[in-house]
């Protein structure tokens, strides 16, 4: 029959006309199918030709192109009348191959049919070409004439008819909405399509055009068993399976979404007619790690069972296009095709299954194939087929433990020479090493002051003296192990303090002096500390202890260390020499925080310390000249390289001046020429860098090494740095404290994204494991792992905790080696290097999606108004918090344009809160429950506040207001509640130091939090006046320009400062 001229196509075609982030026009362009069959007869072009125009007349829809409708309405169908010597509209054609004459190639754009009429289409025109081979060139009419086998009463046409008619019938979509597939109103998983494509060695960009070729794995599946479990269709559910399983291995989601291909061929009246009938609808798995493969092989087939029984109710959601797809079609036994495939599909990633008699061919295209590369691609085909082979033989096995093929290596290196000299020795061992062949060589410089290895050494073993006679070694104790806390606030008596305790044969826990009370017991108790060493001037430190029990107290007194301190000759500085102890010794106890709440007590050796210590030595990182300014506090293991690395070699420690922050630390080394080395963490180095004068940096005789550890490393920090201070060596340090500090490290070249976590350190391995603790190949998610000789003792009385955190090392060979599991995600990038993800049991997601907010924020970055930003999630939306530049605050629709160009929708943040600084902890990481909530953010300055009541709590509100970022302060308002952490206390102390000259004792300031209790405080030490004299001159300087509330700029300060001398 002949159709009408225009008739609306059928939902599949309609569907194909969607433009999306995945997909081009179909009109333009579509997925290309081709099958490859042999007649039973050798024809002749000639022959071929003649049979395939008999089949383009019988076949309406070969010779049916699809058209842009005028309005909204469908696409329209337009079919071209049949003209002799036509084969097609172009849409499909026919050849001869011209290797063998015997088979024959069909190519057909999925617009035109599908993948059963491609296989109907092919066995009618082999039938022909057989039949016109046997009986002429151009004769029919004989059993294999098309117009014997196709049906004449209907037609694609008809189909597409009827399908609109039942799509837009009310009552049809009534029943349609309560029969939905489980999971196809679900929008397309966008997150696992970007975690597929971060596996290519170089990002390719969306819409980059078809895949110059295809990767192609094959499974053997063998025949159909009695039981049923080989039928095809039973092939096509474990290839789907299979694929849902790799796709939650290789991207790290426990929730998969993939359009799968739905033939509406199940209504038997539309098995014969050729045309694109095929409905995509979404199936949606969660695969938790311990889910049996059986479990999930038994959803997908009760998913795609009632898939198939719905077909035709279900047509309305077709999408061919989407993130993530599926197909499967069998090839009869019977059939003369030899091969179908698929290319060019407009999905972003396609896994197409075929399976003929002898086998199973899976092939991966669409947009975004040709970007991962032929061994990418063909790794995941293989894990594909991998998950089959077992699906096949043990489906008992779990999601998690299910092996995906070749493994990849574990990432090892050996311990590094100076380690390895070093073996039989303890840290006390190399400072006295040092002390004794250098003993007039600066040890420590604080501030203006400095002192000799002979003076450190010789005040720490006076004290160490003191501390045997008041807790020596318990011979009860198995190992003689005992635990000294340290609580001390001037830096360099703490460092002597951490040292007499090395070499009572102690370990040392600094306590942070700030610590409340309940804390500090909490923490002692949970050591099991000894006894506590202090400071001879800080009497109100004294009083520490577990429970009801006061622990023994040993100063450092202050002829210890000092500019009376004796001077002894080199060899009496060596007279610790004989202190007790062995390699697997504690040398330190350092508290992590834990999920639960509870502190967690992390034992490092001196074995750990040593071999991460000849490490940094041969590196290159720390020399007897490295200058590397001390600006973590001593309760975190970044201190390690900080102390006792220079101490180790006969360099110089460089300790803060009391009272001096990390902050202001880092901004007077990277403009101090001595400097040769900075350590911090990415936060706080690119607050550093946001405040650095480019005229004030110096000209340096050697490059300026930066150590950028604790966080994520943002590309953008990278290139920021060489662009501010060129010719400087960025390295990015990884590693959780039961490490010792750092497990991996890299020297960075150049800008690259993401910035992978580098190198294993000296005599230290990395692993990336499945649940089972198998190595996972290459690409795919696994948990990070590591190894070797500074992996921590554990944590400190807790053996449970210990025990799961701490598991025998099957890759090793040393007895009674371990690994350490970091409840790090990662993968092996292409490098080889682990590239981090996230964490294992804290995951950000918005709306059931993954958002990986140091992407969004390397995208703000580019803004040139985002000074920095950090990006979060705040009660199940995407916030953005923006620290603005100079120009102030950027246009958030600018911001949201900016990020739609760059990430997915899903990834794009609905609210855009500008801040003054990014929170930080006191360790200068971000702190993220400090920013402030959306909501505040903007209510803020509409609530009832107390405003500053006298000229001095004016001055305390208007330096809050620039610290905090905030506008509108209230005497009643606390510090923390308005976002303030210890970072930001710092920056306030040193903001009213350089105001009104005076010093607060930090600890003093935390316990007051509040506008009026600071001025109070303040007033409390102003012995002379002068406090109350910049208030007054403040204030009047206000009034005299009309504002209560001028800013506290350099020239208003100038002025307040000269008026209160007046």
């Amino acid at each position: 029959m002949t159709g009408p001229d225009e008739i609306p196509s059928a939902a599949a075609g309609a569907e194909m006309l969607r433009v999306g982030p995945h997909q081009r026009d179909a009109l333009a362009d579509g997925m290309v199918l081709t099958a490859v069959v042999r007649p039973r007869a050798r024809g002749t072009a000639e022959g071929l030709g003649e049979s395939a125009e008999a089949l383009a007349e019988v076949y309406e829809v070969l010779r049916t192109t699809l058209t842009a409708p005028g309005g909204d309405g469908p696409p329209l169908q337009q079919v071209v009348p049949h003209r002799p010597g036509a084969t097609g509209t172009g849409d499909w054609s026919v050849r001869l191959l011209p290797d063998d004459g015997g088979r024959i190639e069909l190519t057909a754009r999925a617009r035109c049919l599908d993948h059963e009429s491609l296989l109907l289409v092919a066995e009618t025109l082999s039938g022909a070409a057989s039949a016109g081979a046997g009986a002429g060139a151009g004769q029919g009419g004989g059993p294999g004439d098309p117009e014997d086998d196709v049906p004449e009463a209907l037609q694609y046409a008809d189909v597409a008819e009827w399908l609109h008619d039942v799509l837009t019938d009310p009552e049809a979509a009534t029943a349609r909405s309560g029969r939905l597939v489980d999971g196809a109103d679900v929008a397309e998983d966008d997150e696992l399509l970007e975690r597929l494509r971060a596996l290519a060695p170089q990002q390719p960009a969306a819409g980059n055009g078809t895949p110059a070729g295809t990767p192609v794995a094959r499974v053997t599946i063998g025949e159909p068993r009695a039981d049923g479990t080989g039928t095809a269709d039973d092939i096509g559910d474990l290839v789907l399976t299979a694929w849902l399983v790799v796709l939650r291995r290789f991207c790290g989601a426990d929730t998969v979404t993939v359009r799968v291909r739905n033939s509406l061929r199940a209504v038997p009246e539309l098995r014969a007619i050729p045309g694109p009938l095929s409905a995509w609808p979404a199936l949606r798995q969660h695969l938790d790690g311990d889910r049996p493969l059986a479990d999930v092989l038994d959803a997908v087939r009760a998913a795609r069972a009632v898939q198939r029984d719905t077909a035709e109710l279900i047509a309305d959601l077709s999408r061919v296009a989407g993130p993530l797809a599926f197909s499967h079609v069998t090839v009869p036994a019977a059939s003369p095709v030899e091969s179908l495939t698929a290319a060019a599909s407009p999905a972003g990633l396609h896994l197409h299954s075929v399976t003929c008699p002898d086998r199973t061919d899976l092939t991966l295209d669409g947009v975004h194939a040709a970007g991962l590369g032929a061994e990418v691609a063909g790794r995941l085909l293989e894990a594909v087929a991998q998950v089959v082979r077992e699906l096949r033989r043990d489906q008992k096995t779990t999601v998690g433990r299910v092996r995906l093929g070749v493994p990849a290596e574990a990432v090892g290196r050996a311990a590094t020479p100076t380690a390895l000299a070093w073996e039989d020795r303890m840290l006390t061992d190399l400072v006295l090493a040092t002390a004794r062949d250098l003993p007039s060589a600066i040890a420590v410089r604080c501030g203006k002051r400095e002192w000799t290895y002979r003076q450190l050494v010789s005040g720490a073993a006076a004290c160490a003296a003191r501390l045997g006679r008041v807790c020596g070694r318990d011979e009860n104790d198995g190992s003689g192990e005992r635990v000294v806390a340290v609580r001390i606030s001037d830096p360099v008596q703490r460092l002597t303090g951490q040292l007499a305790v090395l070499l009572s044969g102690a370990a040392y826990l600094v306590v942070d002096p700030t610590d409340p009370d309940a804390r500090v017991r909490e923490l002692l108790a949970e050591a099991g500390a000894r006894a506590c060493v202090v400071s001879g001037t800080e009497p109100e430190l004294h009083r520490v202890g577990t429970g009801g029990d006061a622990l023994p107290v040993v100063p450092v007194d202050s002829g210890d260390i000092g500019d009376t301190a004796p001077h002894p000759s080199p060899a009496g500085a060596t007279d610790a020499d004989e202190a007790p102890g062995r390699q697997d010794d504690l040398a330190y106890l350092l508290f992590t925080s834990g999920s639960t709440g509870r502190p967690k007590p992390v034992a490092v050796t001196h074995r750990n310390v040593v071999n991460y210590l000849g490490w940094l030595v041969d590196a290159g990182l720390v020399t007897t000249g490295t200058v590397l300014p001390a600006t973590a506090a001593p309760v975190f293991d970044a201190s390690l390289k900080q102390l006792w690395a220079p101490l180790a070699v006969g360099g110089t420690v460089h300790l803060p001046s009391p009272g001096q922050s990390p902050a202001e630390v880092l901004a007077a080394a990277v403009t101090d020429p001595a400097t040769t080395s900075l350590n911090t963490v990415p936060r706080l180095w690119q607050e550093t860098l946001a405040g650095l004068d480019g005229d004030a940096v110096p000209r340096r005789d050697q490059p300026l090494t930066v150590l950028l550890g604790g966080e994520a490393l943002p590309a953008e920090l990278v290139s920021r740095t060489e662009r501010l201070l060129p010719g400087t060596r960025v390295w990015n340090l990884y590693g959780p404290s039961e490490a010792t500090a750092n497990a991996s490290a890299s020297p960075l070249a150049g800008p690259s994204e993401p910035v992978d976590l580098g190198d294993p350190v000296g005599g230290t391995t990395l692993h990336v494991l499945d649940d089972a603790l198998q190595p996972v190949p290459s690409g795919a998610v696994g948990e990070l792992y590591v190894g070797g000789a500074g992996v921590a003792r554990g944590y400190a009385g807790r053996g449970a905790l210990t025990a799961a955190r701490f598991l025998p090392d099957p890759f090793s060979t040393v007895p009674g080696a371990r690994l350490y599991r970091t409840g790090d995600l990662v993968r092996l990038g292409p490098s080889g290097r682990p590239r981090y993800l996230g964490r294992a049991d804290d995951q950000v997601k918005v709306r059931g999606q993954r958002v990986e907010p140091g992407e969004i924020e390397a995208v703000l970055s580019r803004h040139p108004q985002v000074t920095t930003s950090v990006a979060g999630v705040r009660d199940d939306r995407l916030v953005a918090w923006i620290v603005p530049g100079g120009q102030g605050n950027p246009d958030p629709g600018e911001l949201r344009d900016l990020c739609d160009s760059a990430l997915p929708a899903y990834m794009v943040p609905a609210v855009f809160v500008p801040v003054e600084r990014v929170p930080l902890t006191v360790n200068g990481k971000v702190d993220r429950a400090a920013l402030p909530d959306p909501e505040a953010a903007h209510l803020r300055g509409t609530g009832t506040v107390q405003p500053p009541r006298t000229p001095l709590e004016e001055v305390v509100a208007e330096v809050w207001r620039s610290v905090l970022g905030l506008d509108r302060i209230g005497v009643h308002d606390g510090f923390f509640a308005l976002g303030g952490d210890s970072i930001r206390a710092m920056h306030t102390v040193a903001r009213m130091r350089e105001l009104m000259g005076i010093e607060i004792p930090l600890r003093e300031f935390l316990a007051a939090t509040t506008v009026e209790s600071q001025a109070q405080l303040l007033l409390r030490h102003d012995h002379d006046g002068s406090v109350s004299a910049f208030a007054d001159a403040y204030a009047a300087l206000g009034e005299e320009a009309g504002d209560p509330t001028t800013p506290l700029t350099t020239p208003s300060m100038t002025s307040a400062r000269r008026g209160s001398h007046e």
